[in-house]
């Protein structure tokens, strides 16, 4: 559904530096374990969804908070120049850039320690001006930053710009679905664990009845994803790739459907080329390029998919629009 504007894409997100660890297991409560790997990268998604869509040459722009002039704010501010990312944060002296440090284990298991000071306050208070010119607008809205996600689809709301609402597995609250419903241009986005893939559709549907969106995109590990409106159910798979890590996924698995959405692409085809960029995401080092087009049409190609995507036959018509 690509929108009337012919501005940028805009995200809507906080900014903060990431610091990603891995260990082999978790240690027990009072006990250590060995870093084996330690990257930098950037948080929360909406930065990786602008990078994503750099990287595939369409123009997009963060609304963030600000970040300072330390270590953390020099790590965002490479990061964004490395990845083309334009943004309205600006350098604050004598400020602490939120930053967050994500520990995985070889088991799959990942726990985030976010440390956001002021961000939510600095979200509420920041310019929505730009979204005004969007294309298309992606808000992230977790449960942490909800007040300011808000306030971000009503200024959207107010120009009719098609947007892609991420709960980034956050539930829907009243207060969200009070804001989104019934919005004609609207996709939600959010996950479930690999071991709850059966229920996507059912999540799907749901979140439909509830916002009644325009499609409800659910995305489900090493079992793909699938989208769901009032009357279709899509599925998508997920590709084989070599996981090295899991940071950002969702993000650029955002990037690829929204740039399938922008141009005009059946359903079916922006869910597959969003699941190749989410699946390169996982293969790829946090310091390497992001993939242009041509490197995701390959993975589509050659690459066979890691398991059966997500069944339609596993949950009745009602139920997948939750009707």
């Amino acid at each position: 559904m690509p929108g009337d504007h012919a501005g940028p894409v805009v995200c809507f997100s906080y900014l903060a530096a990431a610091s990603l660890w891995n260990v082999e297991r978790f240690p027990q409560a009072n006990h250590g374990a060995e870093v084996q790997r330690a990257e930098a990268s950037i948080a929360a998604d909406g930065p990786m969804v602008a990078a994503v869509l750099a990287a595939l040459d369409v123009p997009a722009l963060v609304i963030s908070n600000d970040i300072g002039d330390d270590v953390q704010g020099a790590q965002v501010q490479a990061w964004l120049g490395q990845h083309r990312v334009l943004a309205t944060a600006e350098v604050v002296p004598r400020t602490a850039t939120p930053q967050i440090v994500i520990v995985a284990d070889d088991r799959g298991t990942r726990t985030w320690f976010p440390y956001l000071p002021s961000v939510t306050e600095a979200l509420t208070a920041v310019d929505l001006a730009p979204l005004a010119r969007a294309s298309f607008v992606y808000i992230d809205c977790y449960q942490l930053i909800e007040a300011p996600a808000i306030r971000a689809i009503e200024a959207v709301r107010q120009v009719g710009i098609p947007m892609l609402v991420n709960l980034g597995g956050s539930a829907l609250s009243p207060a969200v679905a009070s804001a989104v419903r019934g919005y004609p241009g609207l996709i939600i986005q959010t996950n479930v664990d690999d071991a709850e893939h059966e229920a996507a559709p059912a999540v799907a549907g749901s979140l439909v009845d509830q916002t009644g969106a325009s499609w409800v995109v659910v995305t489900a590990g090493a079992f793909g994803a699938v989208a769901v409106s009032t009357d279709d159910l899509v599925t998508g798979p997920a590709f084989q790739v070599d996981v090295r890590h899991t940071h950002c996924a969702g993000a650029a698995f955002s990037g690829g459907l929204i740039y399938g959405l922008l141009h005009g692409f059946r359903m079916a085809d922006a869910l597959a080329l969003a699941t190749a960029s989410g699946g390169l995401r996982c293969e790829r080092a946090h310091h390497e390029p992001l993939p242009p087009l041509n490197e995701l049409r390959d993975v589509m190609k050659i690459r066979r998919w890691t398991a059966a995507p997500v069944r339609q036959d596993l949950v009745s018509p009602k139920e997948r629009t939750g009707l």
